[in-house]
């Protein structure tokens, strides 16, 4: 019998292509590929193809507070509806929304618990992961998570069964971060005015470390190196900017904001090393953007980050300072271990693609399809 799937991407947003905004495009484009009988409910127009329903506002996949409000009520009145009316026998969600009385199975997928490790970085969503979601996932008939990590935390903060909760690993964008560095690519750094630089990617929220990092660069006795920060300035953290500065180095630390993927691609090849000394992450993308593309990295030794990276990185504390200084230093000055973290890293990535998670979300769906509800 074949099974009608729906999938929820009403949380998608286009223009704002974040991890998780990454993540479900990358999943959607996947499972064209397959012969999985599905419906798409979104709020954008996001691909040409008949399996797509525009069924929202757009407003309703905005990323704040009135956003995030309108789609919950929207999925416990409006979402119901349209499932009874598709004849949708199970509703698949890459993000951890979902309805409290299911009108059929559900699969919720759960990145990360940010919210409750770090609720002073998110005042409003906090609540949520304390009041909401644990409802939610008490109604899913299966929970997917991006990692053993993320598994491990669910398991220990919501008290969820072991088997209902799937680890399914993403992927990353091949297409666009991969070994092959184009004229295009090779031409980046001096669009920014880069020469011999490290690079850091990330939003520059308190988790993400960046305050340590450059303190460590600070100590570090390159004349010539540069640190390059990729990624959206936090509010959390307004002071951050002039950090530098206090610690004179203001001319060797450079905050490029946002950059587009090709531009990203470019960083990654030419930079020295990549270093992510993140005190928390669900899965990490990041890192295998930068092997990659071929560039050694140094990150933390904490949550998803070693079971994603394997031995294809340098690890270091992120609480400690030094120990971020003494693991750049390793990496510029040892070239036979900078060579070796290339060659491992080339081969770690070969592990993660999204056609493999899409294959996996596709047998989770096809065994809970047929549960009897």
């Amino acid at each position: 019998m074949t099974h009608k799937i729906a999938i929820d991407l009403t949380a998608y947003t286009p223009s704002r292509m974040d991890g998780i905004n990454r993540y479900s495009f990358e999943i959607l484009k996947a499972l064209l590929n397959t012969n999985l009988d599905f419906l798409v409910y979104t709020s954008h127009p996001i691909l040409p193809n008949k399996r797509i329903k525009v069924i929202a506002n757009p407003e309703m996949s905005d990323n704040n507070f009135q956003g995030n409000i309108t789609r919950l009520f929207w999925h416990q009145f409006q979402l119901p509806q349209y499932l009874k009316q598709d004849k949708i026998s199970l509703l698949y969600t890459p993000v951890p929304e979902g309805m409290f009385f299911p009108v059929c199975p559900q699969i919720i997928t759960v990145h990360d618990l940010l919210p409750i490790f770090f609720p002073e970085v998110y005042p409003r969503i906090k609540y949520y992961f304390q009041y909401i979601l644990p409802y939610l996932l008490k109604s899913a008939t299966a929970i997917i998570a991006v990692s053993q990590s993320t598994k491990n935390d669910l398991q220990k903060y919501y008290n969820i069964p072991s088997d209902l909760i799937h680890v399914v690993y993403p992927g990353y964008n091949s297409d666009n971060f991969n070994s092959i560095l184009t004229p295009e690519a090779n031409n980046i750094p001096a669009k920014y005015k880069l020469q011999n630089f490290i690079l850091c990617v990330g939003e520059t929220r308190p988790y993400k470390n960046t305050r340590r990092l450059i303190y460590a660069f600070s100590q570090l006795n390159f004349p010539d190196l540069t640190l390059a920060i990729v990624g959206k300035l936090s509010k959390m953290d307004k002071e951050l900017i002039s950090l530098p500065k206090e610690l004179n180095i203001v001319d060797k630390v450079s905050f490029l904001g946002e950059v587009t993927d090709e531009e990203l691609a470019g960083l990654y090849h030419t930079a020295k090393a990549f270093v992510f000394p993140s005190l928390y992450e669900g899965f990490g993308i990041p890192p295998l953007e930068a092997m990659a593309c071929g560039c050694p990295v140094v990150t933390s030794r904490v949550a998803s980050l070693p079971e994603v990276c394997g031995d294809a990185v340098y690890y270091v504390n992120p609480e400690d300072i030094n120990s971020i200084t003494e693991g750049i230093y390793q990496v510029l000055t040892d070239i036979n271990l900078a060579a070796k973290l290339r060659n491992q890293g080339l081969e770690r990535v070969k592990q993660f693609d999204y056609q493999i998670t899409a294959s996996r979300i596709k047998e989770i769906i096809s065994i809970n399809s047929n549960v009897n509800f």
